[in-house]
């Protein structure tokens, strides 16, 4: 049996993430906000018109995307068909709206537009494709399925994810890792992992069997740096528009311009040499088409300002984030067109790109997701 048999094969044994309702909705998901998610992947865009779960699982994810979206055409796919009849099922009970268009698809099939359709203006892929032997396969499938100027979340399993170290140290009693065996052993393990660990995966023994039969036991595991990742990204025709991790980073080497080694580099080699430095055990990306054209630099929406006579005052309350810059008055002036829904003057950044200090301040910003990149396709 394949690893990819055996993958599907425990999905269907137990899906991810369960079936209690109840649980999932309070729960509701790990993904970023949708906020940061269209300010970096589609500044300067309206609400995405038609988005896709890719590997929904049993539909939390969904769920709570149609909450944020009445509006939108949601399309979850996944490749365990229990999955999909259970998110059907608990799609029925919660009553969330307009419906959604639940699928079985695999993510690696390159017809998988033919099957689903495409021009998705978004599309989100949690928590998949670590565990998936040829992730470059699926994104490049998922990049058939985008509309122009449409963008794609991913998130993936770190190299300092828990997982990394915990399988081997429970190998090391005797645990086969592989397959979810011996439920009430592992559990007393991990009791002792918890006891001893403060970490991402939160209290571990008291997860729900889906949970630690995908998460912790399993096929295949692909835990990897951001450097790595951002190889499979860019190989498959992507870019790095962001990560989620990468605003509070920066912010902690700005002090005294301690960022300015890592000047000019863009968002994603910056955010992979930091993860290098201290790496992350969940990465969580905005995506963008590699033949996309780049036209501007736009507000993200993800900052409030306030200004001085020489000074602008910022605060991120989704990214946690709090900075000031000095600023000339027609600089200030820019930044005030810039924040607001006319937008920014034509040709605003040449305040900001005729010395070099401007250009990096600039460059922070891109990094901060003050500022971002927009894509049109060619």
């Amino acid at each position: 049996m394949s690893s990819a048999e055996r993958i599907k094969q425990v999905y269907e044994r137990f899906p991810y993430p369960g079936n209690d309702l109840e649980a999932l909705l309070r729960r509701g998901g790990s993904m970023p906000a949708l906020k940061w998610m269209q300010g970096i992947g589609r500044p300067g865009c309206g609400a995405p018109r038609r988005v896709l779960v890719a590997g929904c699982g049993t539909g939390v994810e969904a769920f709570v995307l149609r909450r944020q979206l009445p509006k939108a055409e949601i399309v979850a796919v996944d490749f365990s068909p229990r999955s999909i009849a259970v998110a059907r099922k608990l799609e029925r009970v919660a009553q969330v709206g307009r419906a959604i268009t639940f699928q079985v698809a695999d993510l690696t099939d390159a017809k998988l537009a033919k099957k689903i359709g495409g021009d998705f203006d978004l599309i989100t892929c949690h928590g998949v494709l670590s565990y998936i032997p040829e992730p470059a396969r699926a994104l490049r499938a998922l990049a058939t399925c985008l509309a122009s100027g449409g963008a794609l979340y991913l998130g993936v399993n770190g190299a300092g994810h828990p997982t990394t170290t915990l399988r081997p140290w429970l190998q090391s009693f005797g645990i086969d890792v592989s397959e979810m065996k011996e439920e009430r052993r592992l559990r007393t393990l991990l009791q002792l992992w918890d006891a001893l660990h403060d970490d991402d995966l939160g209290e571990l023994s008291t997860m729900p069997t889906s949970y630690l039969a995908g998460d912790v036991c399993g096929a295949f595991f692909n835990n990897g740096s951001l450097a790595y990742w951002r190889t499979q990204v860019r190989h498959s025709g992507w870019d790095v528009a962001g990560t989620a991790i990468l605003p509070a980073a920066l912010r902690l080497v700005m002090d005294g311009g301690r960022e300015r080694p890592l000047f000019p580099a863009e968002p994603g080699e910056v955010a992979s040499r930091l993860d290098a430095v201290r790496p992350a055990g969940f990465h969580r990306m905005m995506l963008c088409r590699r033949e996309s054209r780049e036209t501007a630099r736009i507000w993200t929406g993800l900052y409030t300002v306030k200004y001085g006579a020489r000074a602008a005052h910022f605060f991120s309350a989704t990214l946690g984030v709090r900075f000031e810059d000095k600023l000339t008055a027609p600089q200030i002036a820019a930044l005030k067109s810039l924040a607001t829904k006319n937008g920014a003057p034509e040709g605003w950044e040449k305040l900001w790109t005729r010395n070099d200090a401007g250009r990096r301040m600039l460059w922070r910003w891109t990094g901060l997701g003050v500022v971002s990149a927009q894509f049109l396709g060619r």
